[in-house]
């Protein structure tokens, strides 16, 4: 059965693709164990990966911070263990529902990520929302 789009339909009848078939115990504790991980990589080695990517990011250092800009807009502060980001306010409303994660004193839309322990999915999260923070700055 089609649903107009050319695919199959939700009552279509056919088995689910095993992709999207839930995980059994022993798939999701093997997840579990891995985001529990710590990596060799650390927030600010993972930020400074992210930068050479991104084009036209200015730092300048203030105390133990670097402020990091596009076209003379901050767009996100990099701190000893922390990461601020300056994010549209739907996505850093979902962010500060994800661990480690507050708003930052610099104002609305602005959140701080200082993650207990760098698992992959913590310097995922944090690259995601640097590059997010570097596309609203550069729009």
């Amino acid at each position: 059965m089609s649903d107009g789009s050319g695919g199959p339909g939700p009552s279509g009848g056919e088995a689910p693709d095993e992709a999207d078939a839930p995980l059994d115990e022993a798939e999701a504790a093997a997840g579990e164990a891995m985001a529990d991980e710590a990596l060799d990589e650390t927030l600010d080695e993972r930020v400074e990966l992210v930068l050479e990517d991104l084009p036209g990011v200015t730092r300048r250092h203030d105390a133990e911070v670097a402020l990091l800009a596009v076209r003379g807009r901050v767009f996100a502060v990099l701190g000893p263990d922390f990461l601020e980001v300056a994010l549209d306010p739907p996505v850093a409303s979902a962010a500060l529902r994800t661990p480690d994660t507050r708003p930052s004193p610099r104002g609305a839309g602005w959140i701080a990520f200082g993650p207990r322990q760098a698992d992959r999915f913590a310097l995922d999260r944090a690259e995601a929302w640097l590059r997010l923070g570097h596309r609203r700055a550069t729009g």
